[in-house]
């Protein structure tokens, strides 16, 4: 049987998964009486990981006497949504069945060589309960799982709930998910068991992860371009939490925050088509989490570009170590605040939210309003529009030596240029190689005027921390002053090369 699975999955602590059996979420939609399983379930890939490297699970599940190969495709990983291709057949016998392989068609799998090569990976001992729900027009599967992963000596414990699509639209996940966590503490999970055990047999850990091209294409709508970018958006925010909370990784707040200025610029963009109730709610906690992101990201900034230098130069001076000291404990109690932030209810609200707004919110529930927001037409016009409309603000704030701007100017055309390099990466596939030459230039316009901003915003952090050393304050503040004429040079010399740049969406 083959066929495609929409499911939502959320990370809970053991203790909870005896509420949510209880849960009005659950009680109010139960068909039946739940059921209880114990899978066993065996993970084959070649030595050099082949199907893994093409986004392909094969796997034998055994539960009782029975014996299911089932091989699914990565498939799409939206909103928090997971929605993969799968093949699913019985077998007889303690191994895979390679005829049952080969019908899947998939492209790997028409190798014999990779078929006689495959052996277990990994494992998964899980304890399941299955709760049917469902109402008038839909159904979901609820299974409540506990166990572990094991891969050879080492094994990590599993506790999470799926939700998967049996019947309906796939925002009555979101709906049933988020009722849920409003009473029970739960993470929404970017990860799947497979994904796990890959990373448990390699000795990986969870790392920060850069955002991925938008897929767009010509003749895409406007309605599919905004939730597509959106996706995109909140998938990057989501898949670098693991990594900050796990692991405390500095990288993952600067992903996590480009993730947040990313979304916060596509609604910016798309505000003609996405207006309405719900996006108040919505941006207002976007702000709320950029808020508690942001100090971990600044201060972490602050001291690598802005102290260490300095007191790399001069490695013996005692203020410039005890001024050095002082910002990274900030840095520290600052990614701490993070970590907490991303560990609360409201953080996993915010992503259910999103996700349910992004793909059944007010913006395109209504017939009569996507008609007249013209929801369906193609995105191409639309996007030459914006483009020109985001190049027009940023050349009409700068001028043709951008080292005359005073700071403030400066600073805007910064923030117009960096609007600018978001649209045009969201749009960019429309336009294939053309794009690249241009958003390579705007990229590094950017990158000197972020340096030129970092030691601007340095001198009010700087004041702030003369109580730790005054002297080795005024040293950093000269030191770094002394780069902007370089610095101004440099954006010059930048936006000089950005404008000899053709605009790309012109044609």
């Amino acid at each position: 049987m083959d066929g495609k699975e929409i499911e939502l999955k959320l990370a809970v602590p053991p203790e909870a998964l005896g509420s949510l059996k209880r849960h009005p979420a659950v009680k109010d939609h139960q068909q039946g009486k739940p059921a209880a399983k114990r899978l066993r379930s065996v993970y084959y890939d070649t030595p050099d990981m082949t199907l893994s490297k093409a986004g392909i699970t094969a796997r034998l599940r055994v539960s009782g006497d029975s014996r299911v190969q089932t091989v699914k495709t990565s498939g799409s990983r939206t909103s928090g949504l997971f929605s993969r291709n799968e093949w699913e057949a019985p077998v007889n016998g303690d191994g895979l069945d390679g005829a049952g392989l080969r019908a899947t068609g998939l492209a790997p799998l028409q190798d014999e060589a990779v078929i006689n090569a495959l052996a277990p990976v990994f494992s998964t001992e899980i304890h399941r309960h299955i709760h049917r729900l469902g109402g008038t027009d839909w159904q979901v599967e609820l299974a409540l799982d506990q166990g572990e992963i094991v891969a050879g000596a080492k094994r990590e414990a599993v506790c999470e709930v799926e939700l998967e699509l049996v019947q309906g639209p796939p925002s009555r996940l979101f709906a049933l998910a988020r009722q849920m966590t409003e009473s029970v503490p739960a993470r929404l999970l970017t990860l799947s068991k497979s994904d796990r055990g890959y990373d448990l047999a390699a000795g990986r850990e969870a790392a920060p992860v850069k955002s991925k091209p938008v897929a767009l294409e010509v003749d895409t709508t406007i309605a599919d371009a905004f939730r597509l970018i959106a996706r995109n958006c909140l998938h990057h925010l989501l898949a670098n939490e693991p990594s900050l909370t796990a692991h405390g990784h500095g990288e993952a707040v600067h992903q996590m925050r480009v993730a947040l200025r990313r979304l916060r610029s596509a609604l910016k963009v798309f505000r003609p088509v996405v207006e309405g109730d719900e996006l108040a709610r919505i941006k207002a906690e976007i702000k709320w989490l950029l808020a508690v992101l942001s100090p971990a990201r600044d201060t972490e900034v602050f001291l690598s570009e802005i102290i260490t230098p300095v007191t790399e130069h001069h490695p013996g001076d005692a203020e410039l170590r005890a001024l050095h000291d002082y910002w990274e404990a900030r840095r520290s109690h600052d990614l701490t605040a993070a970590q907490a932030a991303v560990t609360e209810r409201r953080f996993t609200g915010l992503l259910l939210d999103l996700g349910a707004w992004v793909e059944a919110g007010d913006w395109c529930s209504d017939p009569a309003l996507a008609e007249s927001r013209h929801l369906d037409d193609p995105v191409a016009p639309f996007a030459r529009k914006i483009l020109d409309k985001q190049a027009r603000r940023m050349g009409k704030a700068a001028c043709k030596k951008l080292s005359k701007l005073a700071p403030a100017h400066l600073h805007e055309v910064r923030i117009l240029g960096k609007q600018l390099r978001y649209g045009g990466e969201f749009f960019s596939p429309l336009y294939g190689k053309q794009a690249k030459d241009f958003l390579s230039a705007l990229a590094g316009l950017q990158d000197v005027l972020g340096e030129i901003n970092d030691i601007a915003m340095a001198g009010p952090r700087l004041e702030s921390s003369h109580h730790a050393s005054e002297q080795a304050s005024r040293m950093v503040a000269q030191w770094h002053e002394a780069r902007r004429p370089h610095l101004l040079a440099e954006a010059d010399k930048a936006w000089k090369e950005l404008r000899k740049e053709k605009r790309f969406w012109r044609g």
